[in-house]
């Protein structure tokens, strides 16, 4: 029984934060970096929330995808929820047209653009910016592009 544990967990985890998984998977495949320990808290807009200007380019990454998820929001999506199947061969993501819903189908393509940008940027990571109080952001918001 206490194999079912992490197999529970596993389940349940997938029921409450269906896309933030994938993401997170996908960050792993594209990247091979962690997507929690490298990405969650990173600068000023990686993780929940952000403010100020972003740090550096892995940041702007970051709050382009929060601008793009913000878009699907407003149309009724439910960004980090929505579960969907993408395929990662020869360094490509593919997101499945069998996914379903075009909000899944969207999600997924946030963030095939959201990790082809971090990968982009992958030589300007810095480890300055990872664990990056968000109190110490500062300056204008950037809009949204639509």
């Amino acid at each position: 029984e206490p194999q079912m544990l992490p197999l529970m967990w596993w389940q349940i985890a997938r029921v409450q934060y269906g896309s933030l998984l994938e993401l997170a998977d996908m960050i792993n495949d594209v990247t091979g970096k962690d997507a929690v320990l490298e990405y969650s808290l990173y600068g000023c807009y990686c993780g929940w929330g952000g403010k100020g200007r972003p740090k550096d380019q892995t940041d702007w990454c970051c709050q382009r995808h929060d601008c793009c998820y913000g878009q699907l929001d407003d149309q009724g999506c439910e960004t980090k929820i929505e579960e969907y199947t993408y395929t990662y061969r020869s360094g490509k993501v593919t997101c499945c047209k069998s996914a379903g819903a075009w909000c899944q189908r969207q999600t997924c393509e946030c963030d095939k653009k959201f990790v082809q940008c971090l990968k982009k940027h992958l030589k300007t990571y810095q480890h300055a910016y990872n664990f990056y109080l968000k109190d110490s952001c500062s300056g204008l918001n950037p809009q949204c592009q639509s």
